[in-house]
């Protein structure tokens, strides 16, 4: 009788561990929205013009992702400084970013409380592929805030963080 009971006591213990895991991992549904806007700006990136799409407009699309006034601050004094600048730097550089694909893992959002904002820290890996079939990767940590605008999260904020090596 006594090992009946430890044994549902040990599956009532189990059972509540994972209500409490599932509970506080759980996301709200602006942090899967902004997951959801995250993903799309990666898809959006490793597309390439051959859809119909020309490089200006692959840009706007790009563009889109960001506010007017969003900065990307790359280390090194290395700073962007406006949505229209990242949009001529993405249709400048189109051709060359095709041999890339972007990589997002790590992604962790924390809102902000009753900013409409929210603090996400993410790795970006840069994966090269090569005509042999190989593939490089560089993969750098990023600091992004994103801000609600007009019921859309956007990026005004872009920093990269430097990390032991």
């Amino acid at each position: 009788m006594t090992k009946r009971l430890a044994g549902r006591a040990v599956i009532a213990l189990v059972l509540v561990a994972v209500a409490v895991f599932v509970w506080r991992t759980r996301e709200t549904g602006d942090e899967r929205a902004i997951r959801e806007r995250i993903e799309a700006l990666r898809t959006e990136v490793n597309l390439s013009t051959r859809d119909g799409l020309g490089t200006a407009a692959r840009a706007a699309q790009i563009g889109s992702y960001f506010t007017d006034d969003a900065i990307v601050e790359l280390g090194g004094g290395s700073t962007i400084h406006g949505r229209e600048t990242l949009m001529d730097m993405a249709a400048r550089l189109q051709p060359r970013t095709a041999a890339f694909r972007l990589d997002l893992d790590d992604v962790g959002i924390e809102m902000v409380p009753d900013s409409g904002a929210a603090d996400v820290i993410l790795t970006a890996s840069f994966v090269r592929r090569s005509s042999t079939g190989d593939e490089s990767r560089d993969a750098r940590e990023f600091a992004l805030v994103l801000v609600k605008t007009d019921g859309t999260w956007r990026i005004s904020r872009i920093t990269a963080i430097d990390t032991l090596r």
